[in-house]
């Protein structure tokens, strides 16, 4: 992604990079529609292993599809060596911002869309998280669902806080999108997983 002084963005992609996204896009597709199984006894005592309980309630909001989706993140983390117990705290947890059914699986894919397509439009359309309470009164529910998906990573940060997790693992939930951030390497493996 390249953002020009006029503010416009321009995205560069190869086709094989395309095509891999594209099969990825299409796996969670068919994970949001329900085509996944709900974690198993044992995937369930590894999460709970790692997270306190105010953490593994957080967890537990989240469908099945965005848990199997957070313990494939964390499992990644540590294949590739991460023993950074905060770092893997945050992959369980850096997609609770959109459970809670406050992003329905509608908005994802136009999430993905607006980004590559109408970038500047996605943008207008979307509400800060310090706005949310007012636009959930004046904005149509589509909007807010919309700007809760765009700020989820934001949203489940405050969530975290809120329930008691460290300042580093916050940290890591807030920023788990930008490719050179503090969670860096959360970034590279959610992108793949």
């Amino acid at each position: 992604m390249n953002v020009h002084k006029t503010g416009r963005i321009t995205f560069t992609m190869r086709v094989e990079d395309g095509a891999m996204i594209i099969g990825y896009r299409l796996r969670q597709v068919k994970q949001q529609l329900g085509f996944v199984a709900p974690l198993s006894a044992v995937e369930k005592a590894e999460v709970a292993a790692r997270l306190l309980p105010a953490a593994l309630a957080l967890f537990e909001t989240m469908s099945p599809a965005d848990q199997r989706h957070s313990l494939r993140v964390c499992q990644g983390l540590q294949a590739r060596g991460c023993t950074d117990d905060m770092l893997l705290v945050a992959a369980l947890l850096h997609d609770v911002g959109k459970a809670g059914g406050r992003v329905p699986f509608w908005t994802r894919p136009a999430i993905v869309l607006g980004k590559r397509l109408a970038p500047r439009l996605l943008a207008r359309l979307v509400v800060p998280p310090r706005d949310f309470a007012l636009a959930r009164r004046r904005l149509p529910r589509w909007r807010s669902s919309v700007s809760y998906a765009w700020y989820h990573a934001d949203v489940g940060a405050d969530l975290a806080a809120a329930a008691g997790l460290p300042e580093q693992a916050v940290l890591y939930i807030r920023t788990h999108h930008q490719p050179n951030g503090p969670a860096a390497a959360l970034h590279a493996v959610d992108e793949v997983s």
